[in-house]
């Protein structure tokens, strides 16, 4: 597949920005793990050549790119630092996820780094995913829910997950049951989606506002992990009734402060958290 729809697209920013983690840039080309599939992406003079394996998967719908990106910018643009978030990340756009991938992902990366992550999924893709041949590569697909459920703790914990162990095996098994219904979470309130995640063993705010965000259609989920409350808190401390101490992030600060950022920058903050996200880690360390 070949297009240009709607770009910019900044391929390797986008990749490389903390939503995904099965992702490894191999000659030029990224290979990703989508749920049962992989795909390879690249940038051809600004198109996107994107192909996928044992399925044909739409790499538009990957990428977002029936988001009008320009619009969104303009849109989420408020003050000067978000503009310069914006500017100097030029193409970031959000990805959309397979929800099920999505879920267990986050559950992952709770209080970890992306490098832990990014291990703990690809040892339990090697222990309970499929192995296939692709470009002539090989790659293990994501775990099948029926796998992870029926998993022992022993097993998951010889993936390096540790206490999320637990949390693994029963959302498995809570979605294989049908409790959780991706399909109809999309077309259900935010506010009644999360508290319907939050239902789930090992889900608290910033683990169902990132599935909301990524696989859910909620763009306007506002996930805050470190970086992004360091960001609000340089930027955007007048907003705010009281000073934040981001190193104490209590449920009911984190529900304030998504609820003011949502209100401030409307139907898109999922957009402008995730610009936050990516200037944080560049320009706040940086300057620290």
């Amino acid at each position: 597949m070949l297009t240009n729809n709607l770009l910019p697209l900044n391929l390797d920013l986008t990749i490389d920005s903390g939503q995904v983690f099965l992702w490894h840039k191999i000659n030029g080309h990224w290979y990703g793990i989508h749920g049962s599939n992989v795909v390879k992406v690249s940038m051809n003079n600004n198109f996107l050549e994107f192909s996928s394996y044992p399925e044909n998967i739409n790499g538009e719908s990957i990428f977002r790119l029936d988001d009008d990106l320009n619009t969104i910018a303009r849109k989420i643009s408020k003050d000067s630092a978000m503009r310069d978030a914006v500017s100097t990340q030029n193409g970031l756009r959000l990805m959309r996820q397979e929800p099920y991938q999505c879920l267990l992902s986050f559950i992952c990366a709770t209080n970890t780094s992306i490098a832990m992550i990014r291990r703990m999924l690809t040892a339990l893709s090697a222990r309970f995913g499929r192995r296939v041949e692709y470009d002539g590569l090989k790659f293990h697909t994501f775990p099948e829910l029926k796998r992870l459920a029926e998993a022992s703790i022993n097993d998951l914990c010889k993936c390096s997950v540790g206490f999320r162990a637990r949390f693994i095996k029963q959302a498995a098994k809570t979605i294989k049951s049908g409790s959780v219904d991706f399909e109809n979470l999309k077309h259900t309130k935010y506010e009644e989606a999360k508290e319907e995640l939050m239902d789930v063993l090992g889900i608290g705010q910033k683990v169902s506002d990132c599935i909301l965000l990524f696989s859910l259609e909620k763009l306007e989920a506002f996930p805050i992990d470190i970086w992004v409350a360091r960001a609000v808190s340089s930027y955007y401390s007048h907003l705010l009734d009281e000073k934040l101490d981001e190193t104490k992030m209590t449920p009911k600060t984190y529900r304030l402060l998504s609820e003011k950022m949502r209100e401030y920058f409307g139907s898109y903050a999922g957009y402008a958290q995730q610009y936050l996200y990516c200037y944080a880690r560049n320009k706040i360390v940086k300057r620290s």
